[in-house]
Order: C-alpha cells, then sequence, then structure tokens
C-alpha cells in the first residue's frame, strides 16, 4: 500500500500525535515494558498518516523485540521534536544494539537479526516509509553507548510525492527497479 499511496492522500499530520497513537498501542501489547514518550505537539510534516504510523509501529515492535537489556527489562524511549526544516523521530532501546556493519543491511528485505522470529520486513517498510516522506533513517548507537538509536529525519512542511514508484525497491538495497514515471494530470 505504501508504494502505492497517491498525492491526493497526503496532508498535514500531526508527528506527536501519530507517536502518541502508536506509544499507546505498542504499551497495551506490552505491559511489562517502559515506554516514555518526549513529543511536544505540533512537530508536523506533510505526509501520509498511516504510512507515518506504520513507520512508528515497526519501530516501536523492533525495540520491544530486540531491545531487552542484560536484566531482561524493556525500556524503550520515543522522542519527536522539531529541528529547523525538519521533524525528528528517535526510538531508543536498551538492547545489544546493531552492529556497525550491519547498520545499512538491517533495512533490506528479509534481513533479521540472530534470534528474531520476525519476517526480515519490519525494519524494510521503516525505510519505504521514511523514503516516501522525503526522508532519511539511521541507526547508531543509542545514547551513553547502549541499546540502538533509530533516527528519522522527514522534512517538516508541505511538499509532493517523488515522481517515481519505486521506494520500497529502492530501500530495499537492490539493483532491480521496477519504477516508472508517476502519470502527471
Amino acid at each position: 500500500r505504501g508504494d502505492l499511496v497517491e498525492a491526493e492522500a497526503l496532508r498535514a499530520v500531526d508527528v506527536s500525535e501519530v507517536a502518541d497513537a502508536a506509544v499507546a498501542e505498542a504499551r497495551r501489547r506490552a505491559p511489562d515494558a517502559e515506554i516514555t514518550l518526549d513529543a511536544p505537539p505540533g512537530p508536523a510534516v506533510h505526509g501520509w498518516e498511516p504510512g507515518l504510523r506504520l513507520l512508528l509501529d515497526n519501530l516501536l515492535g523492533n525495540a520491544l523485540a530486540h531491545g531487552r537489556d542484560a536484566d531482561g527489562r524493556i525500556r524503550v524511549a520515543v522522542g519527536v521534536h522539531g529541528a529547523g526544516d525538519q521533524v525528528v523521530i528517535t526510538v531508543d532501546d536498551r538492547g545489544p544494539g546493531v552492529p556497525p556493519e550491519a547498520r545499512e543491511r538491517v533495512f533490506e528485505r528479509f534481513q533479521r537479526g540472530p534470534d528474531s522470529a520476525g519476517s526480515g520486513l519490519g525494519l524494510t517498510l521503516v525505510a519505504q516509509q521514511t523514503a516516501l516522506h522525503r526522508g532519511s533513517v539511521t541507526v547508531t548507537d543509542g545514547p551513553g553507548g547502549t541499546g540502538a538509536r533509530f533516527e528519522v529525519r522527514l522534512p517538516s512542511g508541505g511538499g509532493e510525492l517523488p515522481g517515481r514508484r519505486d521506494w520500497l525497491i529502492g530501500t530495499a538495497g537492490t539493483n532491480r527497479s521496477q519504477s516508472f514515471p508517476k502519470d502527471r494530470p
């Protein structure tokens, strides 16, 4: 669905509201996890709300699946902030982190971490939605060098969809392109 979204589906979206809903659902699904949210109202992007929710749900799902600390506790911190002409979303966990040599690969289709029960598509969908929203996504060490920090940077304000429909292909690290120019009225 993300690859097929039309420009008419995009609107001004308060990313803090989307994050609040995603965190509330994650807390419901994982009542033993400590999930904090630092998201003042207001940071908005011109985007597709279901896609932004998918992005946040997958980042939270990844943190819940892989973010256990040495004592077996799950602590996840979600942040949404405006930074100049961007909206920055961060999701931090206290797990083992992502080794530097794997940080680009984790966004490729079917890449799974050790002991992962997932399909290997969650972070690919994060990359897809980030690309759809003309942003960037990175993974680094978490604050203080513990765990992982996923950071999504999206341009705030208005904008248009890219003129190509190969977001998923392009974010999956393949050389094969199935893109075609978007029909313009």
